[in-house]
């Protein structure tokens, strides 16, 4: 049998007795044939008709829920001359059940910059959470009925791990509006939901405060056996520095520790809205 000869280097040893000999291949090439694969590829408009049935079901899996919100502002974010400081960050945890029940309880807050009064004071930085659980934040642009306002095209395909991801493009089809944003999403074609999105504004959604949305971020994770939200992150660019806070700034949000479908009692939401501890 002939076998194909490698060019390899034989490094004897130096000492009169014998001894190892090492063999280190300096080229060594391997070629796999090229196949070609005849099956049509799944068009556009079927990646958008499962990812909005995809979503739906996504949704329709929640009954309730309740997890840890982290919310946290960090000023000078991207500033030269100042190092990025935590300026404020509360702890939530918020309960959900449909049909609209709601309730969030503070459990902690903390100010870089407390008023001297002691008071907790007003950051301007607070949020309100809503008994939805759709997460329209991910999958606005892909609602059926958001399919005329968009265009949408495939960026790429990736494989991480065992699945299979879908980087899906889109842009707003009219530019008179500016709080319409453009992005990208990555889709798992396992349950084709969105696990990761990308958002830009060509022009700032509110120019008298905001100089541009420099990034937003958001990321969903499974917990509990379903695809929920994990974290986002915006930085911002103020049009003027604002007190304590400076030009450039991120608020973000991280979500942990849910618990799905637990069967909460509508006693839970007596109180509703908001309250501390």
């Amino acid at each position: 049998m002939l076998l194909p000869a490698l060019p390899v280097v034989l490094l004897a040893a130096a000492a009169s007795t014998p001894g190892p000999t090492l063999a280190i291949e300096d080229t060594m090439h391997t070629e796999v044939p090229e196949v070609v694969v005849r099956a049509p590829r799944v068009t556009l408009a079927e990646i958008l008709d499962r990812v909005a049935r995809g979503e739906a079901r996504r949704d329709s899996q929640l009954v309730d829920q309740s997890f840890i919100a982290t919310l946290r502002v960090i000023a000078h974010a991207d500033e030269r001359g100042h190092t990025p400081e935590l300026l404020t960050e509360s702890v939530y945890r918020v309960y959900k059940k449909r049909p609209n029940h709601l309730r969030t309880v503070e459990l902690r807050h903390y100010e870089a910059h407390p008023p001297k009064d002691g008071k907790p004071g007003d950051d301007g930085m607070d949020v309100e959470f809503g008994p939805d659980m759709s997460e329209e934040l991910v999958n606005f642009a892909f609602r059926p009925a958001a399919r005329r306002d968009f265009r949408y095209t495939i960026a790429g395909r990736d494989i991480v791990g065992n699945h299979v991801l879908y980087r899906i493009a889109f842009e707003p089809r009219s530019l008179l509006d500016p709080i319409v944003p453009s992005g990208q999403v990555w889709v798992d074609t396992n349950e084709f939901v969105i696990v990761r999105q990308e958002v830009h504004f060509d022009r700032s959604p509110a120019p008298l405060f905001l100089k541009r949305v420099d990034r937003m971020v958001i990321e969903r994770e499974v917990a509990d056996g379903h695809w929920l939200l994990r974290r986002m992150l915006v930085r911002l660019t103020a049009t003027v520095p604002f007190p304590k806070v400076g030009r450039s700034f991120d608020f973000g949000i991280q979500f942990d520790d849910y618990a799905v479908n637990r069967g909460l009692p509508d006693s839970l939401f007596a109180a509703g809205g908001k309250e501390r501890r």
